[in-house]
């Protein structure tokens, strides 16, 4: 709807203006950065989403841990592995290394928030294992990305171990667990909370444009050492990956011996193969907010976070009828619909 549009457009308009005026966002500048982006945007935003995790509803969902730990396995092993060894064939060439690097950051991201939600239950799939995915897979995210980072990347000369440890508690950790706290001692809060989710979600999208325009500022300041055509050749590189990570997760979560309904693959399918940019960004600002490069490394996942929605959204129609399909055949079957098998 108008919600994904509106920050498809704002994002593109946010990093032209970064091109065309850096002065104003970049580190040490008027909009001052150091403060704006780094504490309060990245704050706020994880605040909101320590807000919004309606952990109540966990237990329910835990139901589905054979579904949680294909979900899992496949969005913090088999992407971040076989990314890094595509990275590693890369660094062969004389591609641009900040890219690369970039390529490496996206592979270590949770899954959407809503995103893969959103499509399951678009596409008829089982949308309580869509929900406690993407929310066990982000609330591991905050603590397991940074350290796939350290194990892929190594510390780099901007951050140190300690270092990130401290700044992920501060600005991650802290505002979650603020947020959850909220959530359990006010439960008035809930009804608003819940009535204003729109309006949360649009407020954090505008703190994550602010994010992105600031970084933007930054690498367009100290000038970006990207040619466009690196670009194209990004592009040519995410689409076939991701199309390659839909094909392997279909073909292995419809595996008879997995026993997953026809909606559970497709939550699945939405889960394991999207990598979210809400989280993505605070995420790179928090841990790497003194390199320059800041800008470039989050280039990749600002690719495939628009490549994804398009290419989840042309998969909802074909999805539908065959998660529909199953449906119709089960009844016949006499199997009650809506049942795990285990």
């Amino acid at each position: 709807g108008g919600g994904k549009r509106f920050f498809l457009y704002f994002l593109v308009i946010s990093i032209a203006v970064a091109a065309a005026y850096p002065d104003a966002g970049r580190r040490g500048g008027p909009l001052k950065p150091k403060i704006t982006v780094s504490w309060v945007a990245v704050v706020l935003i994880f605040f909101i989403t320590g807000l919004k995790l309606k952990t109540q509803e966990l237990t329910k969902a835990a139901a589905y841990w054979n579904l949680n730990i294909y979900v899992l396995c496949f969005t913090y092993i088999f992407i971040p592995g076989t990314v890094f060894i595509l990275t590693l064939l890369l660094r062969l060439t004389a591609y641009n290394k900040d890219i690369i690097d970039g390529i490496v950051v996206m592979s270590c991201l949770p899954t959407t928030i809503s995103m893969c939600v959103i499509l399951t239950k678009t596409a008829e799939g089982n949308e309580g294992a869509a929900v406690f995915n993407a929310t066990v897979s982000n609330f591991i995210g905050i603590f397991l990305t940074p350290a796939l980072l350290l194990l892929l990347l190594g510390e780099s000369g901007s951050v140190s171990l300690a270092d990130i440890i401290l700044k992920l508690c501060v600005r991650v950790i802290v505002p979650v667990a603020g947020g959850q706290l909220m959530r359990y001692t006010l439960p008035c809060l809930i009804p608003w909370v819940t009535r204003n989710g729109k309006n949360l979600k649009r407020f954090s999208e505008i703190l994550l444009l602010y994010i992105v325009y600031a970084t933007f500022c930054n690498t367009f300041y100290v000038g970006v050492d990207a040619q466009p055509e690196e670009f194209a050749i990004l592009l040519a590189i995410l689409v076939p990956l991701y199309l390659v990570y839909c094909a392997v997760c279909f073909s292995t979560a419809t595996l008879e011996c997995l026993r997953y309904e026809r909606a559970d693959v497709i939550a699945v399918l939405f889960c394991s193969t999207q990598k979210t940019v809400a989280l993505g960004i605070p995420l790179i600002t928090a841990i790497y907010e003194e390199s320059d490069n800041a800008g470039i490394l989050s280039i990749p996942v600002l690719i495939y976070h628009p490549m994804q929605l398009v290419i989840g959204s042309l998969l909802v129609p074909w999805l539908t009828t065959w998660a529909l399909e199953g449906a119709k055949d089960d009844e016949e079957k006499g199997v009650p619909v809506g049942t795990v098998k285990r």
